[in-house]
């Protein structure tokens, strides 16, 4: 007699959690690849994901666009590739001036007004989806922002979107930015799960019953990111859990040239302003260590002459 296996079923997601996308027409400094193409990948990887889990939601802690003054060629570029369904809040980055009542203005808020994306401006309206309940902070609004005032419904898991800056440790320079344990401290009463965005670095913590992942950023955008690897997470409302899933990306396409380049031109610039410290004697007179310097230098008869005369107007 023939025994049956049973087939496991893939675990469903109910939503797909990043932050930073950072949407450029123009390729950073440190990038050597075709940027676009890969910003296109990155995207259509998530539309990818997001099928492959009965379509859920993509949920985005801010910075979608990296500029908010986009070109009409990356708003086109934005409206074609940005996954759907895409629920987001602002980040400094989508609002001119970094403020929220010039948000009309931005690409972020053309995406909104033809209805390619759901952007959350206000914590005090939320957005209910299926069995999420959303709450948006952008940029700049944490200090009004008071969950005692919510209506939080019952048998929906509540999710915070945060853009601020959130440390796993706070460096020593760094004041008034925010920690792990204190947002988890402040409102993990509140909510099950806080999404935050602005620190490209990535992080999941858990305290009680509550959990706050920050992504990190989409884009390896700079050359401290050159072993960073790029992941989005499925999140299950089930248990409260997340996965990490990684994005495809190319290896050894991120540069440091730029910067050793720039090392390398102040090293010169140094070398140089040693050099002349070192010929011009202090015992000389102004006069006398300029003319030197003309020498050294090969500066033309008619700057000198131009000098001179400056010279003797002042003297």
């Amino acid at each position: 007699m023939k025994r049956t296996r049973k087939v496991r079923k893939a675990r469903v997601a109910d939503a797909i959690l990043i932050s930073d996308l950072h949407l450029t027409d123009k390729t950073p400094v440190s990038r050597m690849d075709d940027y676009i193409e890969a910003q296109k990948r990155k995207l259509e990887f998530l539309k990818k994901l997001s099928k492959e889990n009965n379509n859920c939601l993509i949920l985005c802690a801010g910075d979608v666009f990296d500029y908010w003054k986009a070109s009409p060629w990356l708003c086109s570029f934005a409206y074609k590739h940005l996954p759907e369904p895409f629920i987001c809040i602002p980040g400094q980055h989508d609002l001119p001036g970094h403020s929220l009542d010039e948000y009309l203005k931005s690409a972020l808020g053309l995406m909104d007004s033809v209805g390619k994306v759901c952007v959350i401006k206000d914590w005090e309206n939320p957005v209910v989806w299926n069995n999420l309940f959303i709450v948006g902070v952008p940029f700049g609004k944490l200090d009004e922002f008071k969950p005692d005032k919510i209506d939080f419904p019952k048998g929906r898991r509540k999710i915070l979107l945060l853009h601020a800056l959130v440390w796993d440790k706070r460096p020593a320079w760094s004041k008034s930015d925010c920690t792990v344990n204190e947002l988890l401290e402040r409102y993990g009463k509140y909510f099950d799960l806080i999404l935050t965005g602005d620190n490209h670095q990535r992080f999941v913590f858990m305290k009680n019953e509550s959990m706050l992942v920050n992504p990190g950023s989409v884009m390896r955008i700079t050359a401290d990111q050159a072993d960073f690897l790029p992941r989005c997470f499925l999140y299950y409302t089930t248990d409260n859990t997340v996965k990490d899933v990684s994005f495809p990306i190319e290896k050894n396409v991120v540069t440091r040239e730029h910067i050793e380049e720039k090392a390398q031109k102040d090293e010169r610039i140094q070398a140089y302003i040693e050099r002349m410290n070192k010929d011009f004697e202090m015992g000389l007179s102004f006069k006398h260590n300029l003319e030197i310097f003309f020498e050294e230098n090969n500066v033309p008869k008619k700057v000198r002459e131009i000098i001179w005369k400056a010279m003797e107007r002042t003297s």
